[in-house]
């Protein structure tokens, strides 16, 4: 099944200046996802979305599918992911 990854800022960059993925994947799970992500982009990639700290996500991070916060549907990081599933990345972002 094909699904759509749109990375922004910081995020892009580290994921090879692509602000648009397509990938083929198999039955894979929101955090199932990242974890191939973190295997094809690096450390650098698993940094930004992870807290190996609290082994979790970095609470900053921003993932939405199809337009939702993954905290906001029902399976959280298990919803699996569907053909046509769009997957938005957003980094950590400092200011003030």
């Amino acid at each position: 099944m094909n699904i759509t990854i749109r990375s922004f800022l910081t995020l892009r960059e580290v994921m090879g200046g692509q602000s648009t993925l397509e990938l083929e994947i198999g039955n894979l799970t929101v955090i199932e996802l990242l974890n191939e992500l973190s295997d094809m982009f690096g450390d650098r990639f698993s940094e930004m979305v992870f807290d190996k700290a609290r082994k979790g996500l970095n609470e900053h991070v921003r993932i939405l599918v199809n337009g939702r916060h993954y905290s906001h549907i029902p399976h959280k990081l298990n919803t699996r992911l569907q053909q046509g599933d769009e997957v938005c990345l957003f980094p950590p972002i400092a200011g003030g």
